[in-house]
């Protein structure tokens, strides 16, 4: 049977009631008002809204180009990650290195999570990364906790989908996306786990069998261990219920051989993945995607925004590849009157996109809007009916 490689972005999961990335700047903005807010309230709410102004006032007043470059949390992550990485004397970081060239403006004063009135420091900045992060997994751990209760219908919608597909492909998904939205759907989906122990099963993750669904940036099961050599190992905990030992705020961190660190978490966010993904099991994960997409027929994106360069940039090869020639779907959303995907030359998703998947400019024909595709009108129609006979059946 051909094989359909299918890529979860954020946007697959909104419809699920999981926050898009402009909703998780909105949570980081409240969340960041309760441990980091400023002292002198006018010149900002907190640190995150701070740092978040004067970056678009840098960019506005630098602006090179008529690209409009998006401003997310995992920017703002990042930059988080490189002022306090800069800003420590205490390990090696070969960014310190700019300090002989650069200087760093004052931070503004800050009231702690102790009530404590001080500057801002780099340390302030690492912390307020780690509490964010942990923040976020919670948050969305409790969204799915009552996920089958709240998203029914949407469930039964999207496993109707999948299960169409599987009658022509065997699938395999690679999930960036934090949350079990997939596995509710198709619960027999491996993930290289072993379900009964929670540990990570070599043999069955390095078999070639498909029906698979690997979380390539974490997942809200991932808990890690506290004890021994084996200390911030990743597991599974197939129950949400249970008491996860996911915080990265009071663990050690990662250093890259640049001397730059990351947050031992569960989850992969902010940007610099690809040294991120150096730990298991991000790190079978990457590896084995080259040769899924090798073995792939199709390959289908959901709801991706094409910010990941590390993922991105294994397509060229396999698109224009002699021995066979792969289809590409991408779904996303999109209004009526927008313009067709050619004529979106300011857009930085389109450039991503294009970068991702090369195309020929022709193919997608010439019209100013998106042309209105009578086979896609028509499954419209069968889906719109199928859903009316649904409910009139309950």
């Amino acid at each position: 049977m051909k094989k359909l490689l299918i890529f979860l972005g954020a946007g697959a999961s909104i419809e699920f009631g999981m926050p898009s990335v402009s909703e998780i700047d909105k949570l980081f903005e409240r969340w960041a008002s309760d441990n980091y807010s400023l002292k002198n309230k006018e010149e900002s709410k907190n640190l995150y809204t701070w740092l978040k102004e004067k970056i678009q006032i840098h960019r506005k007043e630098n602006a090179k180009t008529g690209i409009k470059y998006e401003l997310n949390f995992e920017t703002l992550l990042f930059t988080m990650q490189n002022i306090s990485s800069i800003s420590n004397e205490e390990n090696i970081d070969y960014n310190k290195s700019l300090k002989a060239f650069i200087r760093l403006n004052e931070f503004p004063e800050i009231i702690t999570r102790y009530r404590k009135e001080k500057r801002a420091d780099g340390n302030d900045f690492k912390d307020m990364q780690a509490s964010l992060t942990d923040q976020l997994l919670i948050y969305i751990r409790r969204k799915c906790l009552t996920l089958n209760d709240d998203k029914r219908e949407e469930l039964n919608n999207a496993k109707q989908f999948f299960n169409t597909l599987k009658e022509d492909y065997d699938l395999g998904f690679i999930n960036l996306n934090y949350d079990n939205v997939i596995l509710n759907v198709l619960p027999d989906l491996s993930t290289g786990f072993n379900l009964e122990d929670g540990k990570f099963d070599k043999t069955e993750f390095y078999s070639r069998k498909w029906n698979f669904c690997y979380h390539l940036h974490g997942s809200i099961h991932f808990n890690m261990t506290n004890d021994g050599p084996l200390t911030h190992n990743i597991t599974w905990e197939k129950d949400l219920n249970k008491n996860f030992q996911t915080r990265s705020t009071n663990r050690n961190v990662n250093y890259t051989s640049e001397g730059n660190y990351h947050l031992n978490s569960t989850i992969i966010s902010g940007l610099d993945k690809a040294n991120q993904l150096l730990r298991a099991p991000f790190r079978q994960y990457y590896m084995k995607i080259d040769s899924l997409v090798n073995e792939s027929d199709a390959i289908l994106f959901i709801g991706y925004g094409f910010n990941d360069m590390h993922l991105n940039k294994i397509f060229p090869s396999h698109r224009f590849s002699p021995n066979k020639k792969r289809n590409a779907v991408v779904i996303d959303y999109a209004t009526e009157d927008t313009n067709s995907i050619q004529m979106h030359n300011n857009s930085d998703w389109s450039h991503r996109l294009f970068e991702t998947i090369p195309y020929n400019f022709y193919d997608f024909g010439i019209s100013k809007y998106l042309p209105i595709d009578e086979t896609i009108l028509y499954y419209k129609k069968i889906a719109h009916s199928s859903l009316q006979e649904m409910k009139s059946i309950h």
